[in-house]
């Protein structure tokens, strides 16, 4: 199950500035309660990032520092793949991927409270 919320919450938020492109797979309430680490009803940006920071360190198979095309194949697109990668040099640094789903973030942050809910 840990591996299908991964895959679920990246390619959410990955997909949120995608939208035009494709349409990203929404989130059901189950994977937002496991998120929600403090129980109050909402994911905050804290809560989020220390997942998705998680979530990088578990999708970098080699443990190098950057996520290859090839170790997010079960979890990203090709397009939202080459959104995380900022610099266009082939990887995704861990600075890329958290500046990418924490700016979906904020953009899947309808309420503008911090709050995924």
């Amino acid at each position: 199950m840990h591996k299908i919320i991964p895959a679920a919450a990246v390619a959410l938020l990955v997909g949120t500035g995608l939208a035009a492109a494709q349409q990203a797979p929404a989130m059901h309430e189950g994977h937002l309660n496991q998120l929600d680490t403090d129980t109050d009803g909402g994911v905050s940006q804290r809560e989020y990032q220390s997942f998705m920071t998680e979530s990088f360190a578990r999708l970098d198979r080699n443990g190098d520092g950057v996520l290859a095309e090839s170790e997010v194949t079960e979890v990203l697109s090709p397009e939202q793949f080459t959104a995380i990668d900022a610099n266009g040099d082939g990887g995704a640094s861990r600075n890329e991927f958290l500046k990418r789903v924490m700016s979906d973030f904020a953009a899947a942050d309808r309420g503008g409270d911090g709050q995924l809910e």
